[in-house]
């Protein structure tokens, strides 16, 4: 039986490398999270998720600030990706981006470029959403260069190796 695959005619060409770059490191750092365990839920028997908010503590204000400084991330500080929301009559619209007053913000901000692209709401010509796109993946590489200069920290040193794959 043939199954009709027109509906996805287009979407490689549409998908540019950073983007995938970004999604794949996204995907390992979520994977290197739970495994280290920084887990969002530590209760037996429930879904094991990514616990950003442990990682951005262990990180420290200083990574934000670290961040703050840096003029490739201005872009993400001062326009970060809009969230959409369910409105009345279950219709959504884009609504105010969060706020950014600690790293577990900063994270979920990063968590929202990557929400935005995995969901279909960047345009793929876009300049704006581009610059977004590598300003969370710049984000990420910073995060695991600070995580990996902790070798004090076990669980930080677990996600570092975590991230590697093994052969």
């Amino acid at each position: 039986m043939s199954t009709n695959t027109s509906y996805r005619a287009g979407l490689e060409q549409q998908f540019q490398a950073d983007w995938v770059s970004f999604f794949a490191t996204f995907a390992r750092f979520e994977h290197a999270l739970i495994k280290a365990p920084y887990l969002k839920h530590s209760k037996t028997g429930v879904t094991a998720e990514a616990g950003w908010a442990g990682f951005a503590a262990d990180l420290g204000a200083g990574f934000l600030e670290t961040c703050r400084a840096d003029p490739d991330l201005e872009k993400l500080f001062t326009n970060p990706p809009m969230l959409l929301k369910v409105d009345q009559g279950e219709e959504s619209s884009w609504k105010k981006a969060r706020a950014i007053n600690s790293v577990a913000d900063w994270f979920l901000v990063v968590k929202d470029v990557r929400n935005n692209l995995f969901h279909g709401d960047i345009s793929p010509h876009s300049e704006r959403e581009e610059r977004l796109i590598i300003a969370a993946q710049r984000v990420l590489d910073l995060a695991y260069a600070a995580a990996l200069a902790r070798a004090d920290n076990p669980k930080m040193v677990e996600f570092c190796e975590a991230f590697r794959f093994r052969k």
